[in-house]
């Protein structure tokens, strides 16, 4: 009985052993990249090549793997670049007090703006009567050589007895319009007992405009703002995005409305699309669908109009934005045309916008490392890197993959891999079973021995 119970580990071993398949090799793929990586690093980060969607025979992009100069695969993952939220930044903005008025009024300033050639505020001249004596009764704030929209405003005032302020604060673009951003907030500087209590900070939604003006009431006279800083709103940074320009093919549908079809020729992670008009002044409304492959139904990705229109200016055009749809690894699209002015002989460009993901590899073994691709008959093994990298990234480890390019392309098993190999003896198969089937045997076997045992007499 203790010859069956020592089997049982190596029965588990062959079973494991036989069940994980050969390790893929490099002669498993059809290309290959060398990856000119500096030697030292842990973590390395290579942009996957546009050929990779063209020629990978999975939707996941599971046929590719990364090898060392020994031959062995190293972990790897497929990461997708994520949108980058940049900090808030303070600019310092002009600021000009304005004399006498009613603060509480949008109407237009009582005083001469001087403006330089590109809007910017040079000096600003009351006209009112004796305005030196006329109280402070607003700031204008020269926001005109700023870009990027507004969220608060740090307003500093020199060192004064405890007061509150109840301001407002409007915008305008031209100094003669104005319109409310802020209706009512306090600004607020306290002191008692020793303590201090500051509030300096008015804060509002994103806006973009190029003057404000803060109204400061008469009863905040023993203060004077001397700077003002804007916070800008945070800059969102999309990653960039490669573009395909497909031709198409014009065929006609079931009820005679014209389709055209287009082929990307790759499985590519298309988030975004438009319609490239061959001519100015045109406009159509169109459904783009899409399928992955001539077996699957179409999908529709999008609808709506389409236009190139051209102002009197020649150098002057405006077209439609951008189409954003849902991520998909379609090969195949197709638009119906549903109403058009006409778009001529030529056809209308299909633009595919897509992201291409990042390879992440540890570098284990030596270099120089290759990036292998194509393969019809390889599974995926993709590993948990991104996660590594994440909590290193909170432990604040200072480990960061280390961008590198793409070198030369390499023959490895050539484009016969592309293609679904013979199918030989799957003898692999045949021994697993076999393996299996002797197990229960074997178990079967233990079974009915102890069962004999058990039944004999003492």
């Amino acid at each position: 009985m203790n010859n069956y119970w020592m089997a049982i580990p190596g029965l588990l071993l062959a079973v494991n052993t036989l069940a994980a398949g050969p390790a893929a090799t490099l002669d498993d793929f059809a290309f290959g990249y060398r990856l000119n990586t500096a030697p030292g690093l842990p973590v390395y980060q290579v942009v996957l090549p546009e050929e990779m969607y063209r020629i990978s025979r999975r939707d996941d992009l599971g046929d590719l793997r990364v090898f060392n100069a020994q031959g062995e695969v190293v972990p790897y993952a497929l990461m997708r670049p994520v949108p980058i939220n940049e900090t808030s930044k303070l600019v310092s903005l002009p600021v000009f007090p304005v004399h006498g008025g009613n603060p509480e009024s949008n109407g237009s300033l009582s005083v001469k703006v001087i403006r330089d050639q590109n809007g910017t505020i040079v000096s600003i001249n009351d006209e009112s009567p004796e305005p030196n004596r006329q109280p402070v009764t607003a700031y204008l704030i020269d926001a005109s050589q700023v870009t990027a929209p507004l969220t608060k405003l740090h307003v500093r005032w020199d060192k004064t007895e405890s007061f509150v302020a109840k301001i407002s604060l409007s915008r305008s673009d031209d100094l003669n319009r104005w319109s409310t951003v802020v209706d009512s907030t306090a600004l607020a500087d306290l002191v008692h007992g020793g303590e201090r209590l500051t509030r300096n900070v008015v804060e509002f939604g994103p806006v973009k405009s190029r003057y404000f003006r803060l109204a400061w009431p008469f009863g905040a006279q023993s203060a004077s703002i001397v700077a003002i800083e804007a916070e800008l709103a945070p800059v969102r940074q999309e990653p960039a995005a490669a573009w395909l320009r497909l031709e198409g093919q014009r065929v006609v549908g079931d009820e005679g409305r014209e389709l055209l079809t287009y082929d990307a020729g790759g499985r590519f992670p298309v988030d975004r699309l438009n319609l490239e008009l061959p001519e100015h002044n045109n406009l159509l409304r169109a459904a783009v669908w899409s399928r992955a492959n001539d077996k699957t139904p179409w999908r529709q990705r999008y609808t709506g109009l389409f236009y190139r229109v051209q102002s009197g200016e020649p150098s002057v055009e405006f077209r439609n934005e951008t189409v954003s749809v849902a991520r998909n690894m379609d090969r195949y699209w197709r638009v119906d045309i549903e109403s058009n002015d006409g778009h001529g002989s030529r056809l209308p460009k299909l633009e595919l916008g897509w992201v291409g993901e990042r390879v992440t590899f540890l570098a284990r073994g030596s270099g120089p490392y290759m990036l292998a691709m194509g393969g019809h008959d390889v599974a995926g093994a993709e590993q948990p890197v991104e996660q590594l990298l994440r909590v290193l990234d909170q432990k604040n480890n200072g480990i960061h993959p280390m961008a590198v390019a793409v070198g030369e392309r390499i023959v490895l098993g050539g484009e016969d891999r592309l293609e679904p190999g013979p199918y030989p003896v799957p003898w692999r198969k045949l021994v697993l079973w076999s393996v299996l089937v002797g197990g229960v045997l074997l178990l079967a076997g233990m079974a009915v021995g102890l069962m004999r045992q058990m039944s004999k007499p003492e």
